[in-house]
């Protein structure tokens, strides 16, 4: 079996079709969250009687691919798109809206909080009052960065202490988790995507428009998806290859010093010509950048604040669409490169090494299409209808053990 449900399991799926409860901040296709809810769904539902989402009224909006058929998302919740909740905005949530969620978790088998912390301690103190099992799922950086905060860590420590089940989808990512905290019931059930969804004709038509030959890099331009290190590596590596491109697909905002300072940069070395700040562009036209890259690079990094890169599923998308990726240890990267199969991994302090790379799978186009072919066959191996089995497996697992009224089903009455 696969490395997401190699895990046994006492209740079969397809044994149970739970009703579940998400709670979640994001749907939306720009956000790492977002990605992970949307595909999730579209393949959970078919194995659920029956999923309500509840989203903040301010979120990002909703993925295309959200399901039609066995999904029902309320937009009720007093929340932004933003993850991290204050503790005066933590309060008014729970006021506003924990009688609301305690009686729809009433109607539920499950309670599952699709994003960390602040939405995975509201889903257990639902679940804990409602009666109901609960899973949260991790990615990064908030099921981390609140331990060092004196109000926010006795709460997120008391939810990893109750929540039935606590998912992550890196090695990586519960690696750094479990340097500040101890799960209770921690699992990697890793992130996935749909092979298809990068295919011949998952683009339909959409054309790159940007010059040619290019390495690409999808990720806002912010700190820690690591551009001062991505950056210098591949201008190291113009310099060698001039007739290459870097083409960064991502939010970046004009008067921000570090997208300024990057800039910066390029103009020293007079690659304004090499180097494309696109912005954030359509998802045929991510799978058209992707599928017509020569190489996929990102070199993530802790920032200053604590946010890291979890996994990076780019890496695993831009292998199913046939491209060798780039990437740096001591990250998410880890979790999806195969160094020297796949793509390369370096240290982040080895630009030289980075740009050697580029250079290689730019001079060696045998070589590209090699470890592009083993991305795409990694990609079939890790999609997210494995994911989602081994989810309904969990919610299974977690009704069993607790052989409570939940593990029967529960009322009918519509949610608010």
């Amino acid at each position: 079996m696969n490395e997401v449900s190699d895990k046994t399991s006492d209740t079969q799926v397809g044994a149970v079709r739970p009703k579940v409860m998400v709670l979640t901040h994001s749907l939306s296709p720009v956000d790492g969250v977002g990605v992970y809810g949307t595909n999730t769904l579209r393949f959970l539902a078919p194995l659920c009687d029956g999923i309500s989402v509840y989203i903040g009224r301010k979120h990002r909006g909703l993925g295309a691919e959200l399901p039609r058929t066995g999904v029902t998302v309320y937009e009720v919740l007093p929340t932004d798109h933003f993850p991290f909740l204050s503790w005066p905005k933590l309060a008014w949530l729970l006021v506003s809206s924990l009688p609301m969620l305690v009686r729809a978790a009433r109607r539920a088998d499950v309670v599952h909080s699709f994003s960390d912390y602040p939405m995975g301690f509201v889903a257990t103190l639902v679940g804990l009052l409602a009666r109901r099992p609960v899973v949260v799922s991790g990615h990064g950086t908030y099921s981390v960065a609140p331990c060092s905060m004196p109000f926010h860590r006795r709460l997120i420590g008391w939810m990893y202490a109750r929540a039935d089940r606590f998912v992550m989808g890196a090695n990586f990512a519960l690696t750094q988790v479990r340097r500040v905290a101890t799960p209770a019931a921690p699992e990697v059930v890793p992130y996935g995507c749909v092979p298809d969804d990068y295919g011949v004709l998952a683009a339909r038509g959409t054309l790159p428009e940007v010059p040619e030959p290019y390495v690409l890099c999808v990720g806002e331009v912010k700190q820690r998806k690591g551009y001062t290190t991505s950056l210098p590596a591949f201008l190291a590596a113009w310099k060698q290859r001039p007739e290459m491109h870097f083409v960064i697909v991502g939010r970046f905002v004009e008067e921000d010093p570090y997208y300024l300072q990057l800039c910066e940069w390029v103009k020293e070395a007079g690659a304004e010509q090499a180097v494309h700040f696109v912005g954030n562009v359509t998802e045929g036209r991510k799978v058209a950048l992707m599928r017509g890259a020569r190489v996929f690079m990102l070199t993530p990094m802790t920032s200053a604040e604590g946010g890291f890169e979890a996994f990076g599923l780019v890496f695993l998308e831009a292998g199913a669409a046939g491209t060798p990726v780039v990437g740096v240890t001591d990250s998410g990267a880890e979790d999806a490169i195969s160094d020297g199969m796949n793509g390369f991994l370096h240290d982040r302090a080895d630009v030289e090494g980075l740009a050697g790379s580029l250079v290689r799978l730019f001079a060696d186009e045998r070589l590209a299409e090699e470890m592009g072919a083993a991305g795409r066959r990694r990609a079939e191996g890790q999609t997210w209808a494995n994911a989602a089995t081994r989810v309904a497996q969990i919610y299974g697992e977690v009704l069993a053990a607790r052989r409570g009224p939940a593990s029967s089903g529960v009322g009918t009455e519509s949610s608010p």
